[in-house]
């Protein structure tokens, strides 16, 4: 009988032991805390990630972590990240922190986008440009119609570097397709969900294309853009919009579509 007691009393002190050592044991624990659930296109909003110890891993997608932007630092209990969206819906942010023992906490939350007064994009149309009706595919003639430039416009946008830091650097938002020959230097854009706050400025591009690369710069640069903004039109609201650049004879039209 003695016996089983102390067997008992042995077992008891292990399982104390046990439960001692799991209540010990620290595990990261994050909580999202954004500045607004609810944000308009183009609008900056940032999202504090606080931590019950520190975190020296982040990994933060907007897809289910298939892409996102990750760092290696000591990053402290809380740190701040950053964002805005140009197209419309709910989006999903996912966090992903680990602690100094690589041991893990995930967190989602989720932001709706909507349009506010952002104005959108239906098609440009180029008038004129640099060297047109001029040669830019030689091995035609000058009396070839194949001779002519294949053009491709693109816009660039300033957008975020990294939702790790608050920078923000010219990036591609949208390319057109090429229009062979010049043809009808128009292009339809009203597909493209090419949404954007009309007091932020574009960069536009045009190109001729040769073989699926830009072959010729059709702005003449440097620069090889020229900036565009929406600005002084919110008050008329007009559905098309030419920007010249004589210097150039560079002249094109944007039609838009104003937010209500």
């Amino acid at each position: 009988m003695k016996k089983n007691i102390i067997i008992l009393l042995i077992i008891q002190l292990f399982i104390g032991c046990s439960s001692d050592d799991t209540s010990s044991k620290s595990t990261i624990s994050i909580d999202l805390v954004p500045s607004a659930t609810n944000v308009v296109i183009d609008q900056a909003f940032s999202v504090t990630i606080n931590a019950n110890e520190s975190m020296k891993y982040l990994w933060v997608s907007t897809d289910n972590f298939a892409t996102g932007d990750y760092a290696i630092q000591n990053f402290g209990t809380s740190f701040n990240l950053n964002f805005n969206f140009d197209t419309l819906g709910q989006k999903t942010i996912s966090v992903r922190a680990k602690n100094q023992n690589n041991e893990v906490s995930e967190k989602q939350i989720v932001i709706t986008v909507t349009r506010g007064n952002a104005l959108k994009i239906l098609g440009v149309q180029v008038v004129s440009f640099y060297g047109i009706n001029t040669v830019y595919d030689p091995e035609f003639t000058t009396s070839n119609p194949e001779s002519l430039a294949d053009l491709k416009f693109g816009f660039a946008k300033a957008s975020l570097d990294s939702y790790l830091s608050n920078v923000y650097s010219w990036r591609n938002w949208y390319q057109s397709t090429v229009i062979p020959n010049q043809g009808t230097m128009t292009w339809d854009c009203s597909n493209a969900n090419l949404y954007i706050d009309p007091s932020k400025n574009l960069r536009f591009g045009l190109a001729d294309i040769d073989n699926g690369v830009a072959g010729s710069d059709l702005l003449n640069g440097p620069p090889d853009y020229r900036e565009i903004n929406f600005s002084n039109f919110v008050t008329t609201k007009p559905a098309s919009i030419t920007y010249t650049f004589p210097e150039i004879n560079l002249e094109f039209k944007v039609f838009v579509e104003w937010a209500n």
